[in-house]
């Protein structure tokens, strides 16, 4: 199964000090036209609301999560590897010559968390884990419940029992799992859980 990579683009400094300026003459003449009890001042809503889609368009959406999900870029599990695939360019990360592995998986587009039907975006997931001394971090977008049901099973019917072996899985990753399945106890999902590593460890 391969899955798209999520990339957090990072605002430039103008960037950041120009959505600074939209948020001001958004919010600052609406509250005064608040205070004040002059309407005409709240109309500053609408203005910034279109301003800030046209500027998300023009950096190309940095400012909306959904929007980091690079669909040229995937990211593939298997018993022996974790393969990246960017265009005709593959890098591959052998389970065994990794240490202190970290694995998030817990959320799909559309699960339910929390006690006000909130929803994650699916964009949650990831793996951390360090190569010759160099920390890698792939998150990764898992788009519905069958995808997340494939790959957890893959994870503990192929994946883990490796990783068990190789001894180079991080408690904190267990710990994790426990945490966020606990918070999530209570959603409409709980059934679908989330990967548990405690019997790898």
């Amino acid at each position: 199964m391969k899955l798209p990579i999520v990339i957090h683009q990072k605002p430039t400094i103008l960037e950041i000090f120009l959505i600074i300026i939209i948020l001001s003459i958004t919010f600052i003449p609406f509250v005064y036209g608040i205070n004040t009890k002059h309407p005409i001042f709240c109309l500053s809503i609408i203005f910034g609301i279109i301003c800030f889609m046209q500027f998300n368009r023009i950096t190309k959406g940095k400012f909306t999560p959904l929007k980091m999900i690079q669909k040229t870029i995937v990211v593939g599990f298997s018993e022996n590897n974790i393969e990246i695939n960017e265009n005709q360019n593959t890098m591959i990360h052998k389970w065994r010559d990794l240490q202190e592995i970290e694995i998030n998986i817990f959320a799909y587009k559309g699960r339910f968390y929390g006690g006000d039907n909130m929803t994650y975006n699916g964009i949650e997931n990831s793996i951390k884990f360090i190569e010759n001394g160099q920390k890698f971090k792939y998150q990764f977008y898992i788009e519905n419940v069958n995808q997340f049901k494939s790959l957890k099973e893959q994870f503990t019917t192929t994946i883990l029992p490796q990783l068990k072996q190789f001894q180079n899985l991080k408690k904190l990753s267990c710990l994790q799992s426990q945490l966020k399945f606990s918070r999530d106890n209570n959603n409409l999902n709980n059934d679908i859980d989330y990967l548990d590593v405690t019997d790898y460890l």
